[in-house]
């Protein structure tokens, strides 16, 4: 059999060049497949000579393969100097592609201290993130956390010592603030202590019984797929000079056996500020997770169809944006700590990330109101 197998597989492959491009879209069929692939059949991505910063990677995934590994090598003169996984076949292909040492299945900071890291970029299972970033801020490496960065309150409190007490620097994978979508919107703002409505509608992933995000250990879907929009409303909540006392959230749950597969959350801000956060599954997306948000405060009217498309109104003035390739804000955020874009303040992030971690033990305990001091 071939490596497509239908020709649904070769139109999705077609569709995803239009969406993303050719060489992005070559970097994730490789990912997919990696597992059919010999690595004679694995094309090397580093397109720069390597002779800048030194890059660790914890998690070899496909989100580390196509994302942030092929960032990091067609984007920047990066070195990734190794390579880890607790499944040795992901580490050694990605290792193999990414011209990289490959340090295998076993967590030897030793051994890996020896490749002297700037950087190390955190991709693994959600629950090992937290220790994973403490261990090298602790060793003076700077870090890049994918989301979550933390699954409870004492892995966020743990981390937030951790990086008050070293001098390294922390980024994070939450990537909608680094859209171009996001930004427009951020332009047109006018912080004058109105208050604004944001609604994000996302079609997700629909996802076995067994899979591992269902793993109580690694949290739940708010961790893993909910998090990414919460983020986004913390982020333009901070936008306003105006202090948010609290948040009054409500949850409606469509089957409470799985709480956080098809999932409605619904804020409403200590200065009125309204958010809706609608979360489906019920099927799976052709073209992968799809989001519509529309953002509405005073006389600007911003919809964003994907971060594909983003139209603005205000007052008279209209104006569509087209985003070629999809843009949701993917390559700035994993070029951070290259200078892609302004830095994220670490009370932010941790303010966004106690807003998640609330919401979720709500869907834990299956409540349906409750309220968020900030």
């Amino acid at each position: 059999m071939g490596i497509l197998n239908s020709n649904q597989d070769l139109y999705k492959v077609l569709r995803f060049v239009r969406i993303y491009g050719v060489f992005r879209t070559l970097s994730k069929v490789v990912g997919r497949l990696r597992p059919r692939l010999k690595f004679w059949a694995i094309l090397k991505f580093p397109f720069y000579s390597s002779n800048g910063k030194k890059v660790g990677l914890v998690g070899c995934g496909h989100h580390a393969f196509s994302s942030i590994a092929y960032y990091l090598t067609t984007s920047t003169n990066c070195k990734i100097v190794f390579a880890m996984d607790t499944d040795k076949e992901a580490s050694s292909s990605l290792s193999y592609a990414y011209n990289s040492i490959d340090m295998g299945s076993l967590f030897n900071i030793e051994k890996i201290g020896n490749t002297n890291p700037d950087i190390v970029y955190i991709s693994s299972n959600h629950a090992s993130h937290t220790q994973y970033a403490i261990e090298f801020l602790e060793r003076g490496c700077d870090v890049f956390i994918e989301k979550p960065i933390s699954i409870n309150n004492e892995q966020l409190k743990a981390l937030s010592n951790t990086i008050k007490n070293t001098n390294q620097n922390i980024y994070v994978g939450y990537n909608r603030p680094h859209s171009p979508s996001v930004k427009i919107i951020k332009e047109n703002y006018i912080d004058d202590g109105s208050p604004f409505t944001l609604s994000c509608f996302i079609s997700g992933h629909l996802i076995p019984e067994n899979h591992w995000y269902r793993n109580p250990s690694e949290g739940t879907r708010v961790v893993s797929n909910l998090g990414h929009w919460l983020d986004l409303s913390l982020h333009i909540l901070l936008w306003s000079s105006k202090i948010t006392k609290y948040i009054d959230v409500v949850i409606s749950y469509s089957d409470i056996r799985t709480p956080s597969d098809n999932i409605a959350v619904s804020m409403i801000s200590s200065n009125n500020d309204l958010i809706n956060i609608t979360f489906t599954s019920r099927g799976e997306p052709f073209e992968g997770v799809s989001e519509m948000i529309n953002f509405h405060k005073d006389d600007l009217i911003v919809q964003i169809d994907d971060h594909r498309t983003t139209k603005v109104w205000k007052d008279m003035f209209y104006k569509k944006y087209n985003h070629r390739p999809k843009n949701n804000g993917h390559k700035l955020t994993v070029l951070q700590p290259f200078g892609s874009v302004e830095f994220r303040e670490w009370d932010e992030i941790e303010l966004s990330s106690k807003l998640m971690l609330h919401i979720e033990q709500m869907v834990i305990s299956k409540k349906t109101n409750s309220r968020f001091n900030l």
